[in-house]
């Protein structure tokens, strides 16, 4: 299969991008049914982050970063680039000069299976960067790849457009297709979530507020 280059994606309507803004990670991967949440080892470089945009996907050879070079030129202001780097962790496949480029770009942030380098400058650009390893071992840009194919990312799979919501709980991927139906799912789950808050500020147990009261005789635990 020869490695490919697509130029134009499809992508959820801003206004669609624009109600996630406020939304957790968390809560959108409720409403999927606790699905589509990238592998625990993706997480953010920085704390504090939270970011939305569609997906940009890159796939490349394990220990390269050639095809993310030329994926941030094909990225738009708000998207996310969600680089396949296999998982590798012992070669990093981003830094912060391509951290640099994305500021310039304003893209909204950057998603790796893999490993990363210049902690410290990506930390002072500030463009969120989300991956599985640090290490100061360097790429290569010996190989070709692809850019805006279907790939993995954190064992989700992740086409050009989907709405990547990324917050420091880490990564949920929501498919482009059902961006805009989930949304007023998320919010009932948020006030939902608002309203146990406060009913357990106000001493209620979390036992009787979730209907857990029978639960463990319908298991069969015994108290002795």
């Amino acid at each position: 299969m020869p490695a490919v280059v697509y130029r134009e994606i499809e992508r959820p309507a801003p206004e669609v991008i624009e109600k996630y803004r406020d939304i957790p990670a968390s809560i959108a991967s409720d409403v999927l049914n606790r699905m589509n949440v990238m592998q625990a080892a993706i997480k953010p470089v920085t704390g504090g982050v939270h970011v939305v945009g569609p997906a940009v996907t890159v796939k490349g050879m394990v220990g390269d970063n050639l095809m993310s070079h030329h994926a941030i030129y094909h990225a738009r202001q708000g998207d996310v680039l969600v680089i396949d780097a296999r998982g590798h962790t012992d070669t990093s496949v981003w830094g912060g000069i391509q951290t640099l480029a994305c500021s310039k770009r304003g893209i909204a942030g950057v998603i790796i299976d893999g490993s990363v380098r210049d902690v410290e400058d990506i930390r002072r650009i500030g463009i969120p960067v989300f991956c599985r390893g640090v290490t100061p071992a360097g790429p290569h840009k010996g190989w070709g790849g692809s850019i805006n194919e279907p790939i993995q990312c954190g064992g989700v799979a992740v086409l050009p457009g989907d709405l990547i919501v990324a917050d420091d709980d880490g990564v949920t991927v929501v498919p482009r297709g059902q961006a805009e139906s989930l949304i007023p799912l998320c919010r009932r789950r948020m006030k939902e979530e608002q309203d146990w808050i406060r009913r357990v500020e106000a001493g209620e147990s979390t036992v009787s507020m979730l209907g857990l009261d029978n639960k463990l005789e319908q298991l069969g635990v015994e108290y002795r």
